[in-house]
Protein backbone atom coordinates (compact mmCIF):
# COMPACT_ATOMS: atom_id res chain seq x y z
CA UNK A 1 0.00 0.00 0.00
CA UNK A 2 1.20 3.52 -0.87
CA UNK A 3 1.02 6.26 1.81
CA UNK A 4 -0.30 9.67 0.76
CA UNK A 5 1.93 12.59 1.80
CA UNK A 6 0.21 15.45 3.69
CA UNK A 7 0.00 17.48 6.88
CA UNK A 8 -1.43 16.08 10.01
CA UNK A 9 -3.73 18.28 12.04
CA UNK A 10 -1.02 18.75 14.68
CA UNK A 11 1.51 19.84 12.06
CA UNK A 12 -0.98 22.31 10.61
CA UNK A 13 -1.66 23.82 14.03
CA UNK A 14 2.08 24.15 14.69
CA UNK A 15 2.57 26.00 11.38
CA UNK A 16 -0.31 28.34 12.17
CA UNK A 17 1.11 29.01 15.62
CA UNK A 18 4.54 29.83 14.15
CA UNK A 19 2.98 32.21 11.61
CA UNK A 20 1.02 33.92 14.40
CA UNK A 21 4.18 34.37 16.46
CA UNK A 22 6.03 35.83 13.46
CA UNK A 23 3.19 38.28 12.78
CA UNK A 24 3.18 39.24 16.45
CA UNK A 25 6.89 40.00 16.22
CA UNK A 26 6.71 41.82 12.90
CA UNK A 27 3.74 44.13 13.54
CA UNK A 28 5.37 46.17 16.35
CA UNK A 29 8.50 46.48 14.24
CA UNK A 30 6.47 47.73 11.26
CA UNK A 31 4.63 50.18 13.50
CA UNK A 32 7.91 51.48 14.92
CA UNK A 33 9.32 52.00 11.44
CA UNK A 34 6.15 53.77 10.36
CA UNK A 35 6.18 56.05 13.42
CA UNK A 36 9.87 56.80 12.92
CA UNK A 37 9.11 57.86 9.35
CA UNK A 38 6.18 60.01 10.53
CA UNK A 39 8.31 61.63 13.21
CA UNK A 40 11.06 62.39 10.68
CA UNK A 41 8.48 63.92 8.31
CA UNK A 42 7.10 65.97 11.19
CA UNK A 43 10.56 67.26 12.06
CA UNK A 44 11.15 68.18 8.42
CA UNK A 45 7.87 70.14 8.37
CA UNK A 46 9.04 72.11 11.40
CA UNK A 47 12.40 72.81 9.76
CA UNK A 48 10.56 74.19 6.72
CA UNK A 49 8.50 76.44 8.99
CA UNK A 50 11.70 77.59 10.69
CA UNK A 51 13.22 78.51 7.33
CA UNK A 52 10.01 80.36 6.42
CA UNK A 53 10.16 82.31 9.69
CA UNK A 54 13.68 83.50 8.95
CA UNK A 55 12.82 84.39 5.37
CA UNK A 56 9.88 86.41 6.72
CA UNK A 57 12.18 88.12 9.22
CA UNK A 58 14.69 88.86 6.47
CA UNK A 59 12.01 90.52 4.36
CA UNK A 60 10.21 92.38 7.17
CA UNK A 61 12.76 92.89 9.93
CA UNK A 62 10.52 91.13 12.46
CA UNK A 63 9.06 87.69 13.05
CA UNK A 64 5.34 87.29 12.25
CA UNK A 65 2.67 88.15 14.80
CA UNK A 66 0.49 85.48 16.35
CA UNK A 67 -2.51 87.62 15.37
CA UNK A 68 -3.83 91.15 15.47
CA UNK A 69 -6.31 92.29 18.15
CA UNK A 70 -9.74 90.70 17.87
CA UNK A 71 -11.50 90.24 15.47
CA UNK A 72 -8.63 90.33 12.95
CA UNK A 73 -7.05 87.23 14.42
CA UNK A 74 -5.34 85.69 11.40
CA UNK A 75 -2.71 83.20 12.54
CA UNK A 76 1.05 83.41 12.37
CA UNK A 77 0.95 80.42 10.02
CA UNK A 78 -1.18 82.35 7.54
CA UNK A 79 1.50 85.08 7.46
CA UNK A 80 4.17 82.52 6.53
CA UNK A 81 2.33 81.24 3.44
CA UNK A 82 4.39 83.17 0.83
CA UNK A 83 7.55 81.70 2.36
CA UNK A 84 6.38 78.08 2.01
CA UNK A 85 5.49 78.40 -1.69
CA UNK A 86 1.86 79.27 -0.97
CA UNK A 87 1.72 82.82 -2.40
CA UNK A 88 -1.53 82.17 -4.24
CA UNK A 89 -3.18 80.86 -1.09
CA UNK A 90 -2.20 83.92 0.93
CA UNK A 91 -3.78 86.10 -1.74
CA UNK A 92 -7.05 84.45 -0.72
CA UNK A 93 -6.54 85.62 2.89
CA UNK A 94 -8.24 88.93 3.56
CA UNK A 95 -6.40 90.30 6.59
CA UNK A 96 -8.79 93.27 6.76
CA UNK A 97 -11.70 91.02 7.78
CA UNK A 98 -11.97 88.28 10.45
CA UNK A 99 -10.66 84.86 9.41
CA UNK A 100 -14.20 83.54 9.81
CA UNK A 101 -15.59 85.99 7.23
CA UNK A 102 -16.97 84.90 3.87
CA UNK A 103 -13.98 86.43 2.09
CA UNK A 104 -11.66 83.98 3.85
CA UNK A 105 -13.65 80.80 3.23
CA UNK A 106 -11.72 79.77 0.13
CA UNK A 107 -8.46 80.08 2.05
CA UNK A 108 -9.57 78.35 5.26
CA UNK A 109 -11.03 75.46 3.29
CA UNK A 110 -7.73 74.76 1.51
CA UNK A 111 -5.47 72.02 2.80
CA UNK A 112 -1.82 72.89 3.50
CA UNK A 113 0.06 69.60 3.84
CA UNK A 114 3.05 71.30 5.47
CA UNK A 115 0.82 72.23 8.43
CA UNK A 116 -0.02 68.57 9.15
CA UNK A 117 1.96 65.95 11.04
CA UNK A 118 1.44 62.47 9.56
CA UNK A 119 1.11 61.04 13.08
CA UNK A 120 -1.82 63.35 13.74
CA UNK A 121 -4.39 63.58 10.95
CA UNK A 122 -4.81 61.63 7.73
CA UNK A 123 -7.37 64.04 6.29
CA UNK A 124 -6.29 67.39 7.72
CA UNK A 125 -9.82 68.07 8.92
CA UNK A 126 -11.68 67.66 12.19
CA UNK A 127 -14.60 65.36 11.32
CA UNK A 128 -17.66 67.39 10.43
CA UNK A 129 -15.71 70.61 9.82
CA UNK A 130 -15.30 72.20 6.35
CA UNK A 131 -12.04 74.00 7.19
CA UNK A 132 -8.58 72.50 7.18
CA UNK A 133 -6.54 72.46 10.34
CA UNK A 134 -3.02 72.34 11.68
CA UNK A 135 -0.82 70.08 13.80
CA UNK A 136 1.62 72.93 14.50
CA UNK A 137 1.14 75.73 16.97
CA UNK A 138 3.00 78.99 17.61
CA UNK A 139 4.50 79.70 21.02
CA UNK A 140 2.86 82.61 22.87
CA UNK A 141 5.07 82.12 25.94
CA UNK A 142 4.97 80.68 29.43
CA UNK A 143 1.23 81.18 29.97
CA UNK A 144 1.98 82.55 33.44
CA UNK A 145 1.04 86.15 32.57
CA UNK A 146 -2.68 86.68 33.07
CA UNK A 147 -3.41 82.97 32.58
CA UNK A 148 -2.13 83.00 29.04
CA UNK A 149 -3.24 86.51 28.06
CA UNK A 150 -2.26 86.54 24.38
CA UNK A 151 -1.53 90.27 24.17
CA UNK A 152 0.98 89.95 27.04
CA UNK A 153 2.66 86.75 25.85
CA UNK A 154 6.35 86.49 26.70
CA UNK A 155 7.11 84.19 23.78
CA UNK A 156 7.85 84.76 20.10
CA UNK A 157 4.29 84.93 18.75
CA UNK A 158 2.19 87.67 20.36
CA UNK A 159 0.04 90.55 19.12
CA UNK A 160 3.23 92.58 18.65
CA UNK A 161 5.89 91.60 16.13
CA UNK A 162 9.18 90.52 17.75
CA UNK A 163 12.62 91.43 16.46
CA UNK A 164 15.73 89.26 16.71
CA UNK A 165 17.20 91.86 19.06
CA UNK A 166 14.25 91.30 21.39
CA UNK A 167 15.17 87.66 21.99
CA UNK A 168 17.61 88.20 24.82
CA UNK A 169 17.53 84.57 25.93
CA UNK A 170 19.08 83.50 22.62
CA UNK A 171 17.61 81.96 19.49
CA UNK A 172 18.79 78.46 20.47
CA UNK A 173 17.11 78.74 23.89
CA UNK A 174 13.66 79.87 22.74
CA UNK A 175 10.88 77.79 21.21
CA UNK A 176 9.08 79.16 18.17
CA UNK A 177 6.66 76.39 17.19
CA UNK A 178 5.68 73.01 18.61
CA UNK A 179 3.02 70.37 17.99
CA UNK A 180 -0.65 69.94 18.73
CA UNK A 181 -3.23 67.26 17.98
CA UNK A 182 -6.45 67.79 16.09
CA UNK A 183 -9.87 67.15 17.58
CA UNK A 184 -11.97 64.12 16.78
CA UNK A 185 -15.33 65.87 16.61
CA UNK A 186 -16.51 63.71 19.53
CA UNK A 187 -17.47 65.62 22.68
CA UNK A 188 -16.81 64.30 26.19
CA UNK A 189 -19.96 63.09 27.94
CA UNK A 190 -18.63 64.28 31.30
CA UNK A 191 -15.25 64.99 32.82
CA UNK A 192 -12.90 63.05 30.52
CA UNK A 193 -10.63 60.41 31.99
CA UNK A 194 -9.49 58.73 28.76
CA UNK A 195 -6.12 60.20 27.77
CA UNK A 196 -7.04 60.42 24.10
CA UNK A 197 -10.25 62.28 24.92
CA UNK A 198 -8.30 64.61 27.25
CA UNK A 199 -5.77 65.34 24.50
CA UNK A 200 -8.34 66.14 21.81
CA UNK A 201 -10.82 68.17 23.89
CA UNK A 202 -10.78 71.84 24.92
CA UNK A 203 -12.85 73.37 27.72
CA UNK A 204 -14.16 76.92 27.35
CA UNK A 205 -15.00 78.68 30.60
CA UNK A 206 -17.68 81.39 30.40
CA UNK A 207 -17.00 84.81 28.87
CA UNK A 208 -14.13 86.76 30.34
CA UNK A 209 -13.60 84.33 33.22
CA UNK A 210 -9.93 83.65 33.89
CA UNK A 211 -9.04 80.08 32.84
CA UNK A 212 -7.36 79.33 36.17
CA UNK A 213 -6.42 75.71 36.89
CA UNK A 214 -9.22 75.61 39.47
CA UNK A 215 -11.81 76.94 37.00
CA UNK A 216 -10.62 74.56 34.32
CA UNK A 217 -10.48 71.52 36.61
CA UNK A 218 -14.10 72.09 37.64
CA UNK A 219 -15.11 71.56 33.99
CA UNK A 220 -17.80 74.24 34.40
CA UNK A 221 -17.98 75.38 30.81
CA UNK A 222 -18.51 74.27 27.23
CA UNK A 223 -16.52 71.43 25.69
CA UNK A 224 -15.16 71.64 22.16
CA UNK A 225 -13.90 68.77 20.01
CA UNK A 226 -12.70 71.10 17.23
CA UNK A 227 -9.12 71.44 18.44
CA UNK A 228 -6.77 72.52 15.65
CA UNK A 229 -9.63 72.82 13.16
CA UNK A 230 -8.48 76.05 11.46
CA UNK A 231 -4.91 76.86 10.47
CA UNK A 232 -6.06 80.37 9.53
CA UNK A 233 -7.22 81.21 13.06
CA UNK A 234 -4.85 82.67 15.66
CA UNK A 235 -6.61 81.43 18.80
CA UNK A 236 -5.63 78.95 21.48
CA UNK A 237 -7.05 75.61 20.44
CA UNK A 238 -6.23 76.31 16.79
CA UNK A 239 -2.76 77.64 15.97
CA UNK A 240 -1.50 79.05 19.29
CA UNK A 241 -0.25 77.47 22.53
CA UNK A 242 1.80 78.20 25.65
CA UNK A 243 4.01 76.37 28.16
CA UNK A 244 1.86 76.62 31.29
CA UNK A 245 1.68 72.81 31.41
CA UNK A 246 4.41 70.34 30.41
CA UNK A 247 3.94 68.45 27.11
CA UNK A 248 1.12 65.89 26.90
CA UNK A 249 -0.24 66.46 30.43
CA UNK A 250 -3.05 64.45 31.98
CA UNK A 251 -5.26 67.52 32.00
CA UNK A 252 -7.21 69.15 29.22
CA UNK A 253 -6.55 72.47 27.54
CA UNK A 254 -8.73 75.36 28.62
CA UNK A 255 -9.57 78.88 27.46
CA UNK A 256 -12.19 81.54 28.03
CA UNK A 257 -15.17 82.61 25.96
CA UNK A 258 -13.44 85.87 25.03
CA UNK A 259 -10.67 83.82 23.35
CA UNK A 260 -7.92 86.04 24.71
CA UNK A 261 -6.62 83.78 27.50
CA UNK A 262 -5.86 80.09 27.79
CA UNK A 263 -3.81 77.26 29.20
CA UNK A 264 -3.07 75.32 26.02
CA UNK A 265 0.04 73.19 25.80
CA UNK A 266 1.97 71.13 23.24
CA UNK A 267 0.72 67.63 22.45
CA UNK A 268 1.51 64.92 19.91
CA UNK A 269 0.91 61.27 19.10
CA UNK A 270 4.66 60.57 19.07
CA UNK A 271 5.60 58.20 21.83
CA UNK A 272 6.99 59.99 24.88
CA UNK A 273 7.10 63.63 23.84
CA UNK A 274 6.81 66.41 21.27
CA UNK A 275 8.97 68.04 18.63
CA UNK A 276 9.92 71.68 19.08
CA UNK A 277 11.27 74.20 16.59
CA UNK A 278 13.73 76.62 18.19
CA UNK A 279 14.06 80.13 16.83
CA UNK A 280 17.52 79.33 15.44
CA UNK A 281 15.81 76.86 13.07
CA UNK A 282 16.88 73.65 14.82
CA UNK A 283 14.39 70.95 15.79
CA UNK A 284 14.57 68.88 18.98
CA UNK A 285 12.46 66.19 20.60
CA UNK A 286 11.37 67.01 24.16
CA UNK A 287 10.29 64.27 26.55
CA UNK A 288 7.00 64.49 28.43
CA UNK A 289 8.88 64.32 31.73
CA UNK A 290 10.83 67.54 31.16
CA UNK A 291 11.19 69.68 34.26
CA UNK A 292 8.36 72.27 34.20
CA UNK A 293 10.61 75.28 35.03
CA UNK A 294 12.88 74.27 32.14
CA UNK A 295 9.92 73.85 29.80
CA UNK A 296 8.63 77.31 30.74
CA UNK A 297 12.11 78.83 30.41
CA UNK A 298 12.27 77.54 26.84
CA UNK A 299 9.09 79.45 26.03
CA UNK A 300 10.23 82.94 27.04
CA UNK A 301 12.17 85.26 24.75
CA UNK A 302 13.82 87.61 27.25
CA UNK A 303 13.38 86.42 30.83
CA UNK A 304 17.04 85.73 31.56
CA UNK A 305 16.71 82.10 32.65
CA UNK A 306 19.64 79.70 32.47
CA UNK A 307 18.59 76.55 30.62
CA UNK A 308 20.45 73.32 31.32
CA UNK A 309 20.20 69.99 29.56
CA UNK A 310 16.78 68.74 28.55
Amino acid sequence: MRRKNGFTLIELLVVIAIIAVLIGLLLPAVQKVREAASRAKCQNNLKQLGLAMHNYEGANGVFPQARNPWPLVHSGLSRLLPYVEQDNLQRLCDFTTPPTSATNVAASQTKVSLFLCPSDSNTGQVPGQPDFGTSYVANNGSGTIGYGLIASGDGIFTQSAVKVAGIGDGLSNTVAISESVMGTGVLPTGIPTDLRMIATSVLEVPGGTDPTPAACDSAAGIWSAKRGAKWIDGHYGNSLYNHYYAPNPRTWDCGNGSHNKGLSTARSWHSGGVNILLVDGSVRFVRDGIDLPTWRALSTRDAGEVIGNY
